[in-house]
């Protein structure tokens, strides 16, 4: 089983996923963690969030499964949302038992 992570060390590692990622010319400090990352807030477009979705997959090792729009947009709405987003894939992820594989 994996070490667990905060919801803090989740959303630092969020911010810095986005800004490095997104090349964003801004500091982690100055998103706000209740600000809308899209459209108001920062600002980004769905080409953007594409890119933060394999960001999360390959930070943190795990699948973001694809849902309804709306859904998703809640999900990915804030700093918050998206973090503890992340933390139930973590812990869904942790839950899941591997299949052996024989060969």
């Amino acid at each position: 089983m994996e070490e667990v992570i905060s919801i803090d060390e989740i959303k630092k590692r969020l911010k810095q996923l986005i800004v490095e990622r997104l090349r964003l010319k801004i500091k982690l400090e100055e998103i706000e963690d209740e600000a809308p990352l899209f459209v108001e807030g920062l600002g980004l477009d769905s080409i953007e969030a594409l890119e933060i979705i394999v960001g999360i997959e390959e930070e943190f090792n795990i699948t973001v499964p694809g849902g309804e729009d709306e859904e998703m947009q809640q999900r990915f709405y804030s700093i918050n949302t998206l973090a503890q987003y992340v933390k139930e894939l973590l812990e869904k992820k942790d839950l899941e038992v591997p299949t052996p594989q024989y060969l």
